[in-house]
């Protein structure tokens, strides 16, 4: 699979198909793309960048590590404390081959909407 940020300037590609995908409601994935955020996990050394030119990061207060492009704003990637790594999959170019798995940090979610879509739903992660 080929990723990229809005302009272009960050470019990778990782294997795929993606698997599942998690919809994490937290406050930190709401503020940063207005909604909430959709990632699969992958193996960090999997990903090949194509282009960094515009690639920054982001230290959380938890100790986290959120990659994204400093020209245009995408969310690209978050590294977790422990070390795993997930790829936002909207920053996928074309289909992910993945699916929709389950809803984590649920009790944080936003009180704008609610999620009818039967899958399993965490009130933090699982």
């Amino acid at each position: 699979m080929t990723a990229s940020c809005l302009c272009g300037a960050c470019r990778f590609t990782l294997p795929g198909p993606a698997g599942e995908i998690t919809a994490c409601h937290c406050h930190q994935c709401r503020s940063l793309s207005g909604h909430y955020s959709a990632s699969f996990d992958v193996e960090e050394g999997a990903v090949e960048w194509l282009s960094r030119d515009g690639l920054a990061e982001y230290r959380t207060a938890g100790g986290g590590v959120r990659g994204f492009c400093s020209g245009c704003g995408s969310s690209l990637w978050f590294r977790a404390a422990d070390g795993g790594f997930s790829v936002e999959a909207g920053a996928v170019d074309g289909p992910t081959g993945g699916r929709l798995a389950g809803h984590i940090f649920v009790a944080e979610k936003g009180s704008h909407y609610e999620i009818e879509d039967g899958l399993p739903q965490y009130p933090a992660w699982y």
